[in-house]
């Protein structure tokens, strides 16, 4: 699979057509099996390679398609080692999958839990999952018989998982929750030190982390559970919001958002910011912010107006078409 794509792809969804977009020079593997998980952010994700040996991988870890491994492993993919820098499973592509939606050939793995990168960490409570094959890659990491054992592994795709810690099935929480490391979050134009698994689960992640929430009297939004979702896969009566702390992060190529109703909490914090979307109530005030969209009757993200719905995508997508034909490629 190439890494630069001038085409997105659509797949329908219950809310409508959903636009899964393609980042020029990333990749976020097929349609068919997404990669999961945060793009776009700073920071690291520790990594254990064996009992005794762990490294600092980037923070962005098997978010989108890659070859993680290589010049990074510092057990088997530098120079001189087996199979070595540029050599094998080191240069080979790949990212961490939802199990429950990948539809290949090659099913998605589950990570040994006695050799996983991260033994500890969950996509959504099913643990993680990786595929080679979404990003083109091949799986030499494995050995084919102890893959095709991890390979049916129960999924728990008709589990009902705990709404209170995943977030409410309209509105799933994304990231890797019990992921190692540290990300760094924009606050009042500040870098602060957080979890790499913040927002991964509904949890309270700014008490005694945000600058408001320490002290004796911290504001009353610290308490509130709120974890991060893709706006287009969040049908909520409430809207999810546009992430100041993530200004770069993405999910699958689309802008990070955060909702504390997919927690069942109400957002006191949105309440208090002046910046957010929601809080416009004129076209002109909504317009002027680059994150905004308006409806026609309130202000939203602009992934909600522009992306999100199917209208949007197939106007987008006849462009596309248009580019494609344009190139030669359709």
């Amino acid at each position: 699979m190439k890494s630069v794509a001038i085409a997105s792809t659509l797949v329908v969804a219950a809310q409508g057509v959903v636009l899964h977009t393609w980042t020029w020079g990333v990749s976020y593997g097929s349609p068919k099996c997404p990669c999961v998980g945060l793009s776009g952010l700073e920071g690291t994700t520790t990594v254990k390679l064996n009992a005794t040996t762990s490294v600092d991988y980037p923070a962005n870890f098997a978010a989108y398609c890659e070859a993680w491994d290589n010049d990074r492993n510092n057990v088997s993919c530098k120079e001189g080692q087996s199979p070595g820098k540029d050599k094998g499973w080191c240069v080979e592509q790949w990212c961490y999958v939802d199990p429950c939606n990948c539809d290949l050939e090659e099913p998605a793995t589950k990570v040994p839990d006695d050799g996983g990168y991260m033994p500890h960490a969950s996509y959504q409570g099913r643990g993680m999952w990786y595929s080679y094959q979404t990003c083109g890659g091949k799986d030499y990491w494995m050995t084919a018989e102890k893959k095709k054992e991890l390979q049916a592994v129960d999924k728990k795709c008709n589990k009902t998982m705990d709404e209170k810690k995943w977030g409410d099935e309209k509105c799933r929480c994304l990231g890797y929750d019990g992921a190692p490391g540290t990300t760094n979050v924009t606050i009042n134009g500040s870098e602060i030190p957080f979890p790499t698994e913040t927002g991964a689960s509904c949890e309270a992640w700014d008490a005694q982390r945000h600058p408001a929430c320490k002290g004796s009297k911290p504001a009353a939004w610290c308490s509130k559970a709120w974890c991060y979702v893709d706006p287009c896969e969040c049908q909520l009566a409430v809207p999810p919001k546009t992430s100041s702390y993530l200004p770069s992060g993405k999910a699958n190529g689309k802008p990070v958002y955060f909702s504390y109703a997919a927690c069942g909490m109400d957002d006191e914090y949105t309440k208090g910011n002046d910046e957010a979307c929601v809080n416009q109530k004129a076209e002109a005030n909504c317009t002027k912010l680059e994150k905004c969209a308006w409806t026609g009757e309130q202000c939203l993200g602009k992934e909600l107006v522009q992306v999100c719905s199917g209208a949007a995508a197939q106007t987008i997508f006849a462009g596309l078409v248009a580019m494609l034909t344009l190139f030669g490629a359709a």
